[in-house]
């Protein structure tokens, strides 16, 4: 669990869904103001055996730092990008370690509301972090297993149709499917929270949909890299 409090991860979620297609600078800049410490160039040069993961990170932030939800939710943004939490000295920084500066299509700025039941809200944001130390390839891998419409892109095949963000698709899917007995129903599946928090990695390191439309079944979707 991210934090103890099931209404915190709720409020963290939320920012990670709505702010995910920022740039880093537009964390970067934003934390800055709030938690300057946290950036040192000369102390992210330090051995590597000083890396923490998220969690551990997480909770020496807010130790050494005043910090609020937003401020949790733009770390996690730049901890699934690739910035690495360090410890050095009882001192927490976050570095840029082969991090991954995504640019984003235009989208419009869609909002999801996700599941309303606070438990499952932390169940996804645990996907979101369990994810951090998976590559994208192998994330999109477990997605596509799991949700039976998105497809393996063909090797040589042109593919048509619109282009939408990840968050858009989420927000046709709740139109169309519930949230019911802890899973989210969607036809014939069952799709754990956690595939959520995948999914929502992927648009974080700045992955989209395009839409194979069918004209008798419905819509099957490709992910795309950003």
């Amino acid at each position: 669990m991210v934090l103890r409090d099931s209404n915190a991860n709720a409020l963290i979620l939320r920012n990670f869904i709505d702010f995910s297609t920022k740039t880093n600078q537009y964390f970067i800049t934003n934390l800055l103001r709030t938690v300057p410490d946290i950036f040192d160039e000369i102390e992210c040069m330090g051995e590597a055996k000083s890396k923490v993961n998220a969690i551990e990170g997480l909770k020496l932030v807010k130790r050494r730092f005043k910090t609020n939800n937003i401020d949790i939710s733009y770390i996690l943004i730049l901890t699934a990008r690739g910035y690495k939490f360090r410890n050095i000295t009882d001192r927490v920084f976050l570095c840029e370690e082969k991090a991954i500066f995504p640019s984003f299509e235009s989208f419009p700025p869609v909002k999801p509301k996700m599941a309303q039941d606070f438990e499952i809200k932390t169940a996804i944001l645990n996907g979101v972090v369990e994810s951090f130390e998976m590559e994208s390839d192998e994330i999109a891998q477990i997605v596509i297993e799991s949700i039976s419409e998105l497809l393996e892109r063909s090797y040589g095949v042109r593919y048509t149709g619109r282009f939408l963000s990840i968050n858009e698709w989420i927000e046709l899917k709740e139109k169309e499917g519930k949230w019911l007995d802890g899973s989210f129903k969607l036809g014939h599946q069952s799709l754990a929270p956690e595939i959520f928090g995948k999914i929502l990695v992927l648009q974080a390191r700045g992955w989209y949909l395009q839409e194979i439309p069918e004209k008798f079944k419905g819509n099957d979707y490709l992910l795309v890299k950003g």
